[in-house]
C-alpha cells in the first residue's frame, strides 16, 4: 500500500476494502447455506482490547476523542483482517499460495527499492515529493518502516528455500530472493531492522538445531545466505552503511537512541497520571508535549516503542490484553515447530511466526505497528499463526450455525 497507508485516503481504502471483503465472505457463506465460523484464540484478547477503547470513547476517558475514534476504526479494520484470514486461509493450497505471494511480492518490492536507491532524485517513485522530510526508502517515507515490512516478508522465501520438498531450481530462486530482500534491510540502513533480521536468523537457527538429523544441510543453507548477502552488499558498496552499522557497537552515543530513551522515561511519567485506562488510543502525540523533558523543534509523533505507547494510551488494562494476545501468538507459534518439516501449513505458519518475531523485536526501538500497512500485515500473519483447523474439522468441532 502506498507510503505505508499513512495518508487519510489510503487509510480509508484499507478500511473500506476490509469491510467489503467481510461482506463478500458473508455473502458467500449465505450462498453456501449458512455461516461456518472458525474460531481463533486471538478473538478474545482482541475483543477485550476493543472493549477498553470503547470505554475510553463512551466515558470520555481520552485526551482527544476524535483521535481515539479514528484509531479505533483502524483497530476494527485489523480485527476484520484477523477474522478473514482465520476463515479463508485454512487449506494447504491457500497457505502455499499466500507464501508464494509474499515471497514474490517481497522480491519485486526489494528490486524496486534498490533501483530507486541508486537512481534517487529525492522523490518516492521518482515523482512524489515529501513535504516534511524523512529518510525515504522504497515506497516508505521512513527507512525503518520499509525494513519492518521486509522483516515480515523475508521468512517466506527463507522457509521455501529450506523446504526439501521443493524442486532444486525453485529453492535456489527463493534463496536468491531472500538474499536480495535481506540486502535491502541493510541498504535502508535501519539499525532496528538489522537487529530484528539478525534475531530472526538466530531463532530460525535454534529451530533447525532442534532436530540435528536434518540441521546441518539447513544451517549450511543459512550460511550460504549470509555469505551471499555479504558479497552482494560488498559489490553494491552503499554509501554510509559501514559507518551506520558501527553505531551498533556503541548505541548510547547515538543521538537518536538517546532521544528514544528520554521519550520512554517521559512516557512512564504520563502513565503515572492515568495508570489504568491510559490517555486514549491514538493520543500520544497530543499529550506528550506536556511531559517532554528535553528541547526539540521536531514534532514527537510517537513513542518510538510500540509496547510503551500501548501502555501509555490504553493503560495497564489494555496492555494486559495486548500481552495476552502476544502470549497466545507465541504459544501457537511454538506449536508450529513440531510439524513444519512435514506439513506445508505449519511451514507457512512458522514463516509467519518468524515475521511476527521480527516486527515485535523492531517494536522496541520504533513504531512499525503505528504504520497501518505494517500493522495490517502483522495482524494478518498473527491470524495465520494461530488458525488451527481446516474447515471440515471446524464444522465437526463447533457445529454449524444456520443463516
Amino acid at each position: 500500500m502506498a507510503f505505508g497507508a499513512v495518508q487519510p485516503w489510503s487509510i480509508c481504502i484499507l478500511e473500506a476494502a476490509v469491510a467489503c471483503l467481510v461482506v463478500l465472505w458473508a455473502a458467500r457463506e449465505v450462498a453456501n447455506g449458512g455461516f461456518h465460523i472458525l474460531l481463533n484464540p486471538l478473538y478474545i484478547p482482541m475483543a477485550l482490547f476493543a472493549g477498553v477503547v470503547l470505554v475510553q470513547l463512551l466515558l470520555h476517558q481520552t485526551a482527544y476523542w476524535y483521535a481515539t475514534w479514528s484509531k479505533g476504526l483502524l483497530y476494527a479494520c485489523y480485527g476484520g483482517l484477523i477474522f478473514l484470514v482465520s476463515q479463508v486461509f485454512q487449506r494447504r493450497k491457500q497457505r502455499s499460495a499466500f507464501g508464494f505471494f509474499c515471497a514474490g511480492y517481497g522480491f519485486l518490492l526489494s528490486l524496486f527499492a534498490i533501483v530507486q536507491q541508486f537512481t534517487f532524485n529525492g522523490k518516492i517513485y521518482w515523482v512524489v515529493a515529501t513535504h516534511h522530510g524523512g529518510w525515504i526508502y522504497g515506497p516508505y517515507v521512513n527507512h525503518a518502516y520499509y525494513a519492518g515490512l521486509m522483516e515480515m516478508l523475508i521468512p517466506f522465501p527463507l522457509m521455501l528455500a529450506i523446504d526439501k520438498r521443493g524442486e532444486k531450481a525453485s529453492r535456489a530462486f527463493f534463496l536468491f530472493a531472500a538474499v536480495v530482500m535481506g540486502s535491502t534491510i541493510f541498504l535502508s540502513q535501519s539499525l532496528g531492522g538489522m537487529i530484528a533480521f539478525a534475531v530472526e536468523l538466530a531463532v530460525l537457527s535454534l529451530i533447525l538445531f532442534r532436530n540435528r538429523r536434518f540441521a546441518y544441510t539447513e544451517i549450511l543453507l543459512l550460511a550460504v545466505l549470509c555469505m551471499a548477502l555479504i558479497a552482494w552488499l560488498a559489490w553494491l558498496r552503499p554509501a554510509g552503511l559501514v559507518e551506520r552499522m558501527a553505531r551498533l557497537l556503541n548505541p548510547i552515543s547515538d543521538a537518536g537512541a538517546t532521544g528514544r530513551v528520554a521519550i520512554v522515561k517521559d512516557s512512564f511519567r504520563m502513565l503515572r497520571q492515568r495508570p489504568f485506562l491510559g490517555w486514549g488510543l491514538g493520543t500520544f502525540s497530543t499529550v506528550y508535549p506536556s511531559f517532554r523533558s528535553f528541547y526539540t523543534n521536531l514534532w514527537v509523533n510517537e513513542a518510538h516503542n510500540d509496547f510503551v505507547q500501548t501502555l501509555v494510551e490504553t493503560g495497564i488494562v489494555g496492555f494486559a490484553f495486548a500481552a495476552t494476545f502476544l502470549a497466545l501468538l507465541f504459544r501457537d507459534g511454538i506449536d508450529k515447530l513440531n510439524h513444519w518439516r512435514s506439513d506445508t501449513q505449519s511451514s507457512m505458519g512458522l514463516a509467519a511466526f518468524l515475521g511476527c518475531i521480527g516486527i515485535l523485536v523492531h517494536g522496541f526501538v520504533d513504531f512499525n505497528l503505528q504504520i497501518p500497512a505494517n500493522a495490517a500485515f502483522f495482524f494478518a500473519l498473527s491470524a495465520l499463526v494461530t488458525t488451527r483447523h481446516g474447515k471440515s474439522e471446524a464444522h465437526q468441532e463447533f457445529g454449524k450455525v444456520r443463516g
